[in-house]
């Protein structure tokens, strides 16, 4: 399910391709999964040369690090992504990810 986002917005709760093709650095946001969204999946891929920014609302995004995460920058390459998969209503969990400049 491929989904082209050409501007700032929020990111829809399904399981999907998130294609990010806005001509400057996009404002992209995710929400927690809510009960529907345990296990979704989405994976979220720059498809312009700009540093999109995704805020993971109120802290929602673990990563393997100590606590959960906000924020996402990616590097200004066609092609850098984050997957996360929804783990609880409130919790998202990183998968994998490529050629990300920020994480906090």
């Amino acid at each position: 399910n491929l989904v082209t986002y050409a501007g700032d917005a929020a990111i829809t709760l399904v399981s999907q391709v998130a294609l990010l093709t806005k001509g400057s650095a996009a404002a992209m946001t995710v929400a927690a999964p809510g009960a529907a969204g345990v296990g979704a999946r989405l994976t979220i891929v720059s498809g312009s040369n700009f540093a999109h920014v995704i805020t993971f609302t109120g802290g929602t995004r673990g990563d393997g690090t100590t606590g959960l995460n906000t924020t996402v920058t990616m590097t200004a390459f066609i092609g850098s992504s984050i997957t996360v998969i929804g783990n609880t209503a409130t919790q998202w969990v990183t998968e994998c990810s490529i050629n990300l400049t920020s994480i906090a």
